[in-house]
């Protein structure tokens, strides 16, 4: 009895070579290996600051004439330098380290993947993060005065108002702020909460206080009265009443409203959006009324360590943990 033979019988295919000779001359681009690393994360407001860290880093190397193609072309050196180039600019610490660890991840992301043999950053030490922060806050006293500015005959004096309100009693980021649809505002257990999604993809729920709440309202009454309807997935901060927002409001915008005010109540400080998260914060703490786990929690800090640099009684001295020591020693 014959054997059957086993032998693979192949028919020459000119079309399939064609496209495989092609696929092998192809020159691969990095923004093709960037678009890959992208689509782990969620967050587009995470995907757009890792476009633009990486952006700096490739621009930086193409000013030297380096042009990289494939992750594996990166070495050490490169980093190393672009480092000592952030260093010398001047910029903060934190933004240096967000910039760098940005292209960390992205290696990383490579050796996982199988595009690099070894990670050739590891070696490379990041400069260290300033631990105190440099935000400027408001007092009590400028609160009152921001919130109360605005012109509320107007509508971009409503939404000026609203702006504040929310950012100093909630202690919202500028970007979790000018994202907030209507259903992300609903009743839990009880309470009426903001569900915010925050850095990181992270989700939290924030209660409504009733000036909050009634704020909101305030503002949606007069939408509706200006002939807007308002549905879940519109946003709530709308730019005017002729017609609804069909993208956030520009985070700029939130930038100037904070510096105008502060700048016509004459406050003589560096102000920003992020001074009243600070401020909101940093009242928490004073207070001592909320203990410091759950502040970490309403701000959406990941670590506690990031809510403590707000804490400015650590500063002060006649409330120091030294004047409690006691072991009720006996003179000799």
């Amino acid at each position: 009895m014959a054997k059957k033979s086993h032998a693979l019988t192949t028919t020459y295919n000119p079309d399939l070579a064609q496209k495989f000779h092609e696929a092998s001359q192809k020159k691969s681009d990095i923004q093709d290996f960037i678009k890959e690393f992208l689509v782990q994360f969620l967050s587009e407001d995470t995907k757009t600051a890792y476009i633009k860290d990486l952006k700096f880093f490739f621009d930086f190397l193409r000013s030297g004439d380096v042009t990289i193609s494939h992750p594996s072309e990166i070495k050490s050196f490169h980093f190393q330098l672009y480092r000592d180039h952030l260093m010398e600019r001047g910029l903060a610490s934190a933004t240096i380290n967000r910039r760098l660890v940005c292209i960390r991840s992205f290696i990383k992301w490579a050796v996982a993947a199988r595009l690099m043999e070894h990670n050739p950053l590891d070696t490379v030490k990041l400069p260290k993060v300033q631990t105190e922060s440099p935000t400027v806050a408001f007092d009590d006293e400028e609160v009152v005065k921001m919130i109360n500015a605005p012109d509320i005959k107007s509508h971009k004096g409503r939404s000026h108002r609203l702006i504040m309100v929310m950012l100093f009693n909630l202690g919202l980021r500028r970007s979790e702020l000018i994202n907030i649809k209507l259903f992300q505002l609903f009743q839990d257990r009880g309470h009426m909460v903001l569900r915010i999604h925050g850095k990181g993809d992270k989700v939290r729920l924030v209660p409504l206080n009733n000036l909050v709440q009634s704020e909101i309202q305030d503002y949606l009454d007069h939408l509706k009265n200006s002939g807007v309807e308002m549905g879940g997935e519109d946003y709530l901060l709308q730019t005017d009443t002729g017609k609804k927002n069909s993208r956030p409001m520009d985070g700029s915008t939130i930038y100037r409203v904070i510096e105008r005010y502060a700048l016509g109540l004459g406050i003589n400080k560096s102000v920003s959006p992020h001074s009243c998260r600070a401020t909101v914060i940093s009242h928490l703490l004073d207070t001592q009324n909320s203990a410091i786990r759950d502040v970490a929690t309403f701000a959406g800090h990941a670590n506690i360590t990031t809510t403590e640099r707000y804490d400015k009684r650590r500063k002060n001295l006649d409330k120091s943990a030294a004047y409690q020591v006691d072991y009720d020693l006996k003179k000799a």
